[in-house]
């Protein structure tokens, strides 16, 4: 399994928005700048089959009408999008307002399913959807894969709550927001990672949607089982 940070950072600074890669083909969110960023990479988007959103902020999923617009004009035309219900909808909303005259028919061109399950399998992984608690954005959710018994999970963005706490329990490995110094009702902090990782040793938190000071911050700290990667950054597992 390989995962690739592509986005580590917040709106409000030099890095990429947060969102992963997960073996070139597996997107965890497709924030603005995302197709941009896959190319700087020597990653073409049209490889990509299946996306997964955490959430309909627009630093989630507004490069999604240019991944479909481009994916009308590839021979690989196959793409699952993982979502609540209503995803659909926000989808087709942004897509018409980018590409009015274009947008139905590159989208109708695609092999484009919908799925909104709370458990279901891609590929060797099996993966759960977990409801996770981001302030007034409702529903917002993370994900757990299941790689040969191997948890790895993606909290997308959220507050410090029950899930996120069974997800460090369970997970060898979680990808997590971590925004501001100070947790809040809709982001977690450092104060809420120093706690997490104490608790849960045996799980390496990959930090992400850092603000600048955040990073710095965090980086003094220097917890063990906290890492704080730049975008670009891979692990393989």
């Amino acid at each position: 399994m390989k995962i690739q940070v592509i986005g580590s950072g917040s709106m409000w600074n030099q890095y990429n928005s947060a969102c992963y890669l997960i073996d070139d083909k597996i997107m965890v969110d497709f924030p603005n700048g995302a197709c941009k960023y896959l190319y700087r990479a020597n990653i073409l988007p049209s490889n990509i089959e299946y996306i997964l959103f955490t959430h309909f902020h627009g630093d989630h999923y507004f490069d999604i009408p240019f991944y479909i617009l481009n994916k009308s004009k590839s021979e690989n035309k196959k793409t699952t999008i993982f979502c609540f219900e209503e995803g659909k909808s926000k989808i087709d909303q942004i897509g018409k307002l980018a590409f009015p005259n274009s947008y139905e028919d590159a989208k109708n061109s695609l092999d484009l399913t919908f799925e909104h399950k709370n458990q279901f399998k891609i590929e060797n992984y099996n993966i759960e959807k977990i409801l996770v608690d981001h302030g007034r954005m409702k529903p917002a959710y993370g994900y757990i894969f299941n790689f040969n018994n191997t948890y790895i999970g993606f909290t997308g963005d959220t507050a410090l709550c029950d899930n996120v706490e069974i997800m460090a329990q369970k997970c060898s490995y979680l990808f997590c927001d971590c925004m501001f110094i100070e947790g809040n009702n809709k982001h977690m902090g450092i104060d809420n990672l120093k706690d997490l990782s104490k608790k849960h040793p045996n799980c390496k938190f990959i930090v992400s949607h850092l603000e600048n000071q955040t990073r710095e911050k965090l980086k003094e700290q220097n917890i063990k089982n906290i890492i704080i990667p730049d975008d670009g950054y891979i692990l393989e597992i």
